[in-house]
């Protein structure tokens, strides 16, 4: 059957790996959790900065 389905899809995508709980979650080890931490805070305060800036605008 796997060499004469034509209509099929089987085996397409090949094999499926275990993944970990952390993995799953975008775990690259601490170093790049700091990172990404550390983008995220910067961008909220960029944001924070231009909303005070539009309050005082008005």
């Amino acid at each position: 059957m796997s060499r004469g389905n034509a209509g099929g899809m089987l085996g397409v995508g090949g094999t499926r790996t275990k993944l970990s709980r952390g993995a799953l979650r975008g775990g690259g080890g601490a170093d790049a959790a700091g990172r990404a931490r550390g983008r995220a805070e910067e961008r909220r305060q960029e944001l924070l900065r231009r909303f005070q800036e539009r309050v005082r605008e008005e």
